[in-house]
């Protein structure tokens, strides 16, 4: 999965406001790209491995999440969550017109073949 994911993000970034994107792929590896001074890539893999964590909890609950987003006041996280262990983060200034393209990407990402 990893050479289909790359192809994909090569593709299609960098976008407007998008200040990183972090994958974890299910061998616990990380694809991590930073875009400006915003993040740097250690605190993206931290901050994703702990969004993934969060997510995972919710589990315990009865709540199988697929995607989800945490809104601040100056940026959004978007996430995607795979079947096989697998997650994309997109880290991303909290504007209009941002959110449709990313949407589409992790939805790539979520169809993406597993090997």
């Amino acid at each position: 999965m990893k050479e289909a994911l790359q192809a994909l993000l090569d593709r299609n970034l960098p976008l407007p406001g998008l200040g990183a994107c972090s994958a974890r792929l299910a061998d616990r590896t990380y694809m991590t790209h930073c875009y400006g001074d915003w993040f740097a890539p250690a605190q993206v893999e931290q901050a994703l491995s702990r969004l993934a964590l969060a997510a995972d909890s919710l589990g315990y609950h009865g709540i199988q999440p697929i995607r989800l987003c945490w809104v601040f006041q100056h940026a959004r996280i978007h996430l995607a969550l795979r079947q096989d262990g697998a997650c994309l983060a997109f880290f991303v200034e909290n504007r209009p017109g941002t959110n449709a393209k990313l949407a589409s990407l992790l939805e790539e990402f979520t169809s993406l073949p597993a090997s």
